[in-house]
């Protein structure tokens, strides 16, 4: 059990006001950084692959529209299950990562002629800044 006058990260004997919790910047951030909350990890594991989805989309998009192989973006480590907001009207839903987006559409392939999975991707215009999800029809 740790003294209450010694540092909470590395039982170290505290110097200086009373009520102080930790010796130093380093052992007050080791410690917070060593009890956070596991929704925290969970939350910082997903802003992760948004950020990376996001990434990819840019780096397949220069100019503001391309379309590319779903397989493309599979190889890229692009996670299809998450994105930061919908945009949609009838009959087309955009799934965007921030300032990029994304809709899965089917082509006929010219040579098979079977279908082949591809997306479009977008990057964010102003007028889909203002979708108003009550107003949403599939």
């Amino acid at each position: 059990m740790l003294s209450p006058n010694r540092c909470l990260n590395c039982n170290e004997p505290l110097h200086g006001r009373a009520g102080k919790k930790f010796c130093d910047d380093q052992c007050r951030a080791t410690y917070h950084n060593q009890h956070k909350r596991p929704y925290e990890e969970a939350i910082k594991r997903l802003n992760a692959q948004l950020r990376k989805n996001r990434t990819i989309l840019k780096t397949l998009c220069p100019l503001g529209k391309a379309t590319v192989r779903k397989e493309v973006l599979e190889n890229m480590g692009f996670s299809f299950r998450h994105f930061s907001s919908l945009y949609g009207k009838p009959g087309k839903t955009y799934f965007l990562c921030y300032d990029y987006g994304y809709m899965p559409i089917v082509e006929q392939s010219s040579t098979s002629g079977e279908p082949v999975q591809k997306v479009l991707i977008i990057q964010q215009q102003e007028y889909m800044k203002d979708f108003d999800p009550w107003k949403f029809e599939l």
